[in-house]
């Protein structure tokens, strides 16, 4: 198991993200699936925008709902912020479970993003 806590362990981390990298195929993988999540997110703020200010709906994750409280519009460029701090974790280890995981993370997503059109749409 890598941890952080040890020195071996942030050089054991550091040596397999390094590796990963070397991979040409999975960092056009992490690429791809960057680019897909950071659209998928600009549709996830559009949508969540839309619904909030037409009333049809509200925010169910209550970080972001947190985020929402404490910055008002500026939860815009901290969910943007976040989206940055995600890619660039994934394109610094792309190793196959880290683009995995992310995968499953962006059909999450989607399927949020489907749902907040569907709200938005009377459907």
């Amino acid at each position: 198991m890598i941890t952080l806590a040890t020195a071996e362990g942030r050089r054991r981390l550091l040596r397999e993200a390094s590796l990963s990298r070397e991979s040409s195929a999975r960092i056009r993988a992490a690429m791809a699936l960057v680019i897909l999540f950071n659209m998928i997110g600009v549709f996830d703020i559009i949508s969540t925008h839309a619904n909030l200010s037409l009333g049809t709906g509200e925010e169910a994750n209550p970080v972001v709902r947190a985020a929402m409280d404490a910055f008002g519009p500026g939860w815009i460029a901290a969910k943007l912020f976040l989206q940055g701090v995600i890619t660039v974790m994934v394109l610094w280890f792309p190793h196959r479970i880290v683009l995995a995981i992310f995968s499953c993370a962006i059909a999450a997503n989607t399927l949020v993003v489907i749902n907040n059109f569907k709200i938005l749409h009377g459907g």
